[in-house]
């Protein structure tokens, strides 16, 4: 019995099913640059990395209707962030903690693509949905710090709070309600 290659060409066809009336839907990894304007805006907090002669590469990631900017930094510290690199014992790779969010993201991106190295895009590239998964789960997590600290002013607050550059994007979180 001779078995044609049919069985190969439908398991094809289940997967190519089309995703919102397109085949293959992907969504492209860029990085860009905070704007001259966006120095000019935040360079008052403390917890958003506001060195415009140094500028950082930020990755865009919509999540909740909300653009969210994660910087790629080296020598991260923390556990809040996904390494790329770990080459020459410096954790480079996207800090959750720094992220930035935009309602309006033209006034404060430079939307000029920028290169990062390529060992780096490729690890990012290929834990793209697990990078999206872990930022959504840190958003979540620090959303629920920032009500337990509502409800319990005399707890501690813990190093998700403290560090983080959401704290000055509250209203946008829809955090700010709260506070009323």
């Amino acid at each position: 019995m001779i078995v044609g290659r049919n069985h190969v060409n439908q398991k094809k066809a289940r997967f190519l099913r089309p995703v919102f009336g397109a085949f293959f839907y992907e969504a492209a990894m860029k990085f860009y640059r905070l704007s001259s304007e966006f120095y000019k805006v935040y360079n008052q907090y403390d917890e958003i990395l506001t060195k415009e002669d140094r500028p950082y590469y930020i990755l865009l990631i919509e999540l909740n209707n909300l653009t969210f900017a994660i910087p790629l930094r080296s020598n991260i510290t923390h556990q809040y962030c996904f390494i790329a690199d770990k080459t020459n014992n410096k954790r480079s790779g996207l800090d959750y903690s720094k992220a930035l969010v935009f309602t309006e993201p033209s006034l404060y991106i430079d939307l000029t693509p920028v290169t990062i190295r390529q060992h780096e895009f490729n690890i990012l590239k290929k834990n793209e949905y697990l990078i999206k998964t872990q930022f959504s789960s840190y958003v979540k997590n620090y959303k629920k710090e920032v009500i337990r600290r509502i409800k319990n002013k005399e707890l501690p607050a813990s190093s998700l709070y403290i560090y983080s550059s959401l704290k000055y994007f509250h209203n946008e979180l829809g955090l700010d309600v709260l506070f009323y």
